[in-house]
């Protein structure tokens, strides 16, 4: 099933060609502002692909950057494309804004590595275990509970499609072992996960209980790809907002990229993550 192509990936290749080119030209993100008369923190939210400049901005810092016709041509391109909205859904409003970044990333990545302490990662839940997780929050509007999860299982169809992310999870193994909607639900979700972890995007693994504890225990984090080769995504979730760390410089989003070589190596490995799996659902 193909999709639109989404417009964050033309957000990132504008922004960091417009960085590049800024560099090259020895100007500052001040002089940048000074020429759009705007905040220098504009001009970061433009370099780090979160927003893209109106036509009339990109002109004003190609001319700044004296930046030469051919490439000027491609980045002008890229910014009409970037500048194309995605059509509206139906569960627009049960999604939060400050998720709404997060879900435009997910769909443009290439590469999903995430962990999970206490939950089955959400691209790889069924139905009623997310419409038993969306109900059990007092944070969700019971009017909104079927947009939530009908917005999950629009992110997982993204796993079916003609050209998927590779998915690679690790969870704990309390995720696989807490009993979320009793156990039939249970047993289902379990089925699928193993079921999906044949897909050759897909790989699962469980950190086990008789491991201790790993480089990443208490922390969960997703780290995001993309096609443009441009920097990873960290991103880092709590209960009513989520920070990102994009830039490429910054050396706490690298200790995630190590902490992430430590934990897969600390977990099950894959096939011994579906056999712990597949006996944990046969005991329910």
């Amino acid at each position: 099933m193909a999709s639109r192509p989404s417009p964050t990936v033309p957000k990132r290749q504008v922004g960091q060609a417009l960085a590049a080119h800024r560099d090259a030209a020895g100007k500052s993100r001040e002089d940048a502002a000074d020429a759009l008369e705007c905040s220098v923190s504009k001009i970061g939210r433009i370099e780090h692909g979160q927003v893209s400049p109106s036509a009339s901005d990109l002109r004003a810092l190609l001319d700044l950057y004296g930046v030469a016709d051919q490439q000027r041509h491609e980045i002008e391109d890229l910014a009409r494309d970037a500048r194309k909205r995605r059509p509206r859904t139906t569960y627009g409003k049960a999604i939060p804004n400050w998720f709404r970044r997060y879900v435009a990333l997910e769909e443009a990545a290439t590469e999903i590595r995430t962990y999970d302490e206490g939950l089955i990662t959400g691209l790889l839940q069924t139905e009623d275990y997310a419409r038993t997780l969306t109900t059990s929050s007092p944070l969700h509007n019971p009017a909104d509970i079927e947009q939530i999860v009908k917005a999950r299982t629009a992110r997982q169809a993204r796993l079916l499609n003609s050209n998927p992310p590779d998915l690679w999870a690790v969870m704990s193994e309390a995720a696989v072992r807490l009993v979320v909607g009793g156990p039939h639900v249970m047993r289902a979700q379990l089925g699928h996960l193993i079921e999906l972890s044949s897909m050759p995007n897909v790989t699962v693994q469980i950190a086990p209980f008789d491991a201790g504890a790993h480089a990443a225990t208490g922390f969960a984090f997703t780290l995001l790809s993309f096609p443009d080769s441009g920097v990873d995504v960290v991103y880092l979730e709590d209960l009513t907002s989520a920070s990102y760390l994009d830039k490429a410089n910054d050396p706490q989003r690298q200790r995630y990229s190590m902490v992430w070589r430590h934990l897969t190596a600390a977990a099950l490995s894959p096939n011994d993550s579906i056999r712990l799996v597949d006996t944990l659902r046969r005991e329910l």
